[in-house]
């Protein structure tokens, strides 16, 4: 009970004393009319009545703080277990992203070009370009949305810029193995280059935003001067680059368990 509760209480039940020394006269010396038994006893089922009316509307206000009390405790329960499930989706989410980068294979498929084997490395590329535009389609569904934390917001942008990143290196792989293939064959690689460029600025036009560098320009320009000799030299330098790519990876795995700290303990502070 609060302290105006019990102040009320106590009012109550002094109130017939109150009133028999004060309202009756026996104090105060004023004549009323009416018995002092009768006096009393009306003011005692009066109180008594009062007392009751009190108690019963005190348990009624009681039980309504309980019931909002308990309806509170299972809202936080309930948006606790959401979060929870949340947090697990997230979970195996930035997992997939992780995984995504799938170096071994990539290293796989730059050791086969090196060795010419250009048709079994482009089966690995273009499975690794599938499965990345395949990612980059569930990314959307589980990491968009308004009013972010800086954590996730963070995340979205380490992964994006290395996605994009990863991305553009494998399609300058596939590049990369088609002009082996034409070389091997004796086709004219200047026509194949010029034909590529076309076509990703075709896909661009379409609103399709595939990611490319300025790879197959600088290969482009190698051509048309005449240095073929560097042409080779190019193409090994950007297969290298690979590990550059690598590095952008050990920043995704900070920014990961950062986002997950802060998930976890916002996920807490629900029950708080």
């Amino acid at each position: 009970m609060k302290k105006l509760d019990w102040g009320i209480l106590i009012i109550l039940i002094l109130s017939p004393i109150l009133i028999n020394y004060g309202i009756l006269g026996i104090c105060l010396g004023v004549e009323v009319n009416g018995s002092l038994d009768g006096w009393l006893g009306f003011y005692g089922t009066l109180v008594g009545s009062l007392v009751t009316m009190f108690v019963l509307y005190r348990t009624r206000v009681w039980n309504q703080d309980d019931n909002n009390e308990t309806r509170e405790r299972q809202n936080k329960i309930l948006r606790y277990q959401m979060r929870q499930l949340s947090l697990e989706n997230l979970k195996k989410q930035m997992d997939s992203n992780y995984r995504i980068f799938d170096f071994q294979e990539a290293i796989l498929a730059t050791n086969y070009i090196t060795v010419g084997k250009c048709e079994l490395a482009n089966e690995y590329l273009l499975k690794l370009n599938k499965d990345i535009e395949m990612q980059s389609y569930s990314f959307d569904l589980y990491l968009t949305g308004v009013d972010m934390s800086e954590c996730k917001q963070n995340y979205i942008n380490i992964y994006q810029n290395i996605l994009k990143q990863y991305g553009a290196y494998v399609n300058d792989l596939i590049l990369i193995c088609g002009i082996k293939l034409r070389i091997s064959i004796g086709e004219n690689i200047v026509e194949y280059i010029e034909n590529s460029i076309l076509h990703l600025e075709t896909l661009n036009n379409q609103g399709l935003n595939i990611t490319t560098t300025n790879f197959l320009k600088e290969l482009k320009g190698i051509i048309e001067s005449g240095y073929y000799s560097e042409l080779e030299k190019k193409c090994i330098a950007r297969i290298n680059e690979i590990s550059l790519i690598h590095a952008e990876k050990m920043k995704l795995a900070e920014a990961t368990q950062k986002l997950l700290t802060y998930e976890e303990k916002e996920m807490e502070n629900i029950l708080l």
